[in-house]
């Protein structure tokens, strides 16, 4: 007797192609969402990173501005520029006009590298500036230039390790389910 067309054998083996594709498209599709999500992680700890730092260094610099302490502004800065996450710092009045910077201090120019073709030199580099308050009232800002490749640079590293291990685990349980399915597979 011949075999129909349809059978039932043959309608089973297409279903289970269509789910280990499927499957595999999840997986896929998941690891994608793993990894834009690390990345969305990181953007918000840095934000967090430098919102905090740019705070803390106002709040240190406001008795200092409001005695007029150069000396311990000029301390400040150069503490805050000690971090190798900080390429420089400066402490400004509320006028704009420069109170204290640190030793290694640039402009704003040459930090962003507008000088620069396309601007490379302020590649990496994030600036940020925070008012100083005194009794409700700005008193003056201070600038920070962070060193934002340095901390995206290990992160991105250990991120695309561990993509890399889930890949490689993914293809791992790929060829299992293959090898698996060959050795049970009745002749």
């Amino acid at each position: 007797m011949k075999e129909s067309l349809f059978s039932l054998r043959l309608f089973i083996k297409v279903t289970f192609i269509g789910l280990l594709v499927l499957m595999l498209l999840t997986i896929v599709r998941n690891s994608v969402n793993i990894s834009q999500g690390n990345q969305q992680i990181q953007t918000k700890q840095l934000q967090t990173l430098t919102k905090l730092l740019i705070s803390q260094a106002a709040l240190s610099a406001s008795d200092f501005l409001v005695t007029e302490d150069q000396e311990k502004l000029r301390h400040l800065a150069n503490q805050l520029a000690r971090d190798t996450l900080v390429a420089d710092a400066t402490v400004y009045d509320n006028s704009g006009i420069k109170i204290a910077s640190s030793t290694n201090a640039k402009t704003v120019r040459e930090s962003l590298g507008m000088d620069t073709p396309l601007a490379s030199a302020g590649i990496g580099k994030q600036q940020l500036i925070e008012p100083i308050f005194s009794q409700d009232a700005i008193i003056g800002y201070v600038r920070i230039t962070f060193e934002k490749g340095r901390v995206v640079a290990f992160s991105d590293h250990h991120y695309r390790n561990s993509d890399r291990t889930m890949y490689l685990m993914i293809l791992m349980s790929f060829l299992s389910g293959v090898l698996l399915t060959l050795v049970l597979r009745r002749k």
